[in-house]
């Protein structure tokens, strides 16, 4: 009796192992403004789940479409990345500025003799804003042109 528990645990243990390795599984996934990208694979093919402006598209790896694909993830992922970059930046901005705002109401005598740091303190984060927003605008206008190329 034993030795029959024995055969079919490790015949439920063969059988789960073959179905683990021949089911498909996601190799990765992103999203940004709009954008994404879930890329599968099912033993030599790589399948990407694509999405944008409302529009959602299926599309298997091939040679001709690889380079393609592999821009739209660039370009979802800069845009993830530059989001990112402005979310930090605004919260670190609105901080600083309400800070320095209520310091100043307190009429500190500190605040006024240290506004020129202040003030070049906060342009650093202005700038980091206003690059990260053009960047950003780049990133999502990669990832249209490569998707609009992909699903025509």
């Amino acid at each position: 009796m034993n030795r029959d528990i024995l055969i079919f645990f490790c015949v439920l243990l063969f059988l789960s192992v073959t179905v683990q390795a021949s089911s498909p599984f996601v190799t990765s996934e992103e999203e940004a403004a709009g954008y994404y990208y879930q890329v599968t694979k099912e033993e030599n093919t790589y399948t990407w789940l694509i999405e944008g402006k409302d529009n959602i598209q299926t599309v298997i790896e091939t040679e001709e479409n690889e380079d393609r694909l592999q821009s739209f993830r660039t370009g979802v992922e800069n845009a993830n990345s530059h989001l990112s970059t402005l979310w930090i930046t605004g919260v670190f901005f609105v901080i600083v500025s309400t800070l320095t705002l209520y310091l100043f109401n307190k009429r500190s005598h500190g605040v006024k003799e240290s506004l020129p740091v202040i003030i070049a303190a906060l342009c650093v984060p202005i700038y980091i804003l206003f690059t990260a927003s053009i960047e950003l605008s780049q990133a999502l206008n990669d990832a249209e042109y490569y998707f609009q190329s992909l699903i025509r």
